[in-house]
């Protein structure tokens, strides 16, 4: 059986008048590809957010990593935890190289005020390394196209040790070219157990890449599906409710 990396119970969260998630649970094995579906305002927003530390669930949620209860979750814990998440802006340096995007956590961390230029390219390119791509370490981010500067920030969150990459709508401005690349990206994730949520509504780029996929409709949890199980008009329905 595999090994579960996360596991969120009950989770609940209410803006003032609006129940955005309503006793939802949730939960991604280690190395799985894990997709979370919804259509707008089905509360996929908010859940990223609890797991990421941006927001608390409602009194009654529980969150675990590894098996341990996790009592007060703030983004600063997510990423000792290694969850990381790559939203559609990809909050990247732009005037800064590819290099110095993806060391940029480990600088911080080394507290050091002195950019060491050869180990900041090292340390870049030993990180593409490890999932198969390749971009020049010194080219400015500004220059890159949308599917490089993914590559750099996928890059950027495995430098920062992460065990948990959340992608929300990576494909939204992307061709179908570089979509495959992306997903191969995401199969190489998997190969060093790395999980992943991909957050999507093109249900074909689902169907391709999803272990498993979670529904969410109105904030609430339709169900948790193996994607082999799944066809697209199914999928359809589960998250409309209708035919």
């Amino acid at each position: 059986m595999a090994e579960k990396l996360l596991e969120m119970r009950n989770i609940s969260k209410r803006f003032g008048g609006v129940l955005a998630l309503d006793s939802v649970d949730f939960e991604i094995e280690k190395g799985e590809i894990h997709c979370l579906v919804g259509e707008n305002g089905s509360g996929k927003s908010t859940l990223i957010k609890i797991i990421s530390g941006i927001h608390s669930p409602d009194p009654g949620g529980e969150i675990y990593v590894d098996g341990r209860r996790i009592s007060h979750q703030k983004s600063s814990n997510s990423v000792r935890e290694g969850i990381q998440v790559i939203y559609q802006d990809l909050s990247l340096f732009p005037n800064l190289t590819v290099a110095e995007n993806i060391a940029v956590s480990s600088r911080v961390e080394t507290g050091s005020r002195l950019m060491k230029w050869k180990e900041t390219e090292e340390e870049s390119m030993k990180t593409m390394d490890k999932i198969g791509v390749s971009l020049d370490p010194r080219r400015e981010v500004s220059e890159l196209s949308i599917a490089e500067r993914q590559v750099v920030a996928i890059c950027r969150a495995i430098n920062a040790k992460a065990r948990l990459v959340i992608m929300d709508e990576p494909t939204a401005s992307l061709s179908k070219k570089e979509v495959q690349s992306l997903i191969r990206v995401i199969n190489e994730l998997q190969n060093r157990e790395i999980s992943t949520i991909f957050v999507s509504h093109k249900l074909d780029e689902i169907m391709e890449v999803a272990q498993r996929v979670t529904v969410l409709r109105d904030g609430k949890k339709v169900g948790a599906f193996d994607a082999s199980e799944l066809t697209r008009q199914r999928l359809s329905f589960l998250m409309t409710g209708k035919e």
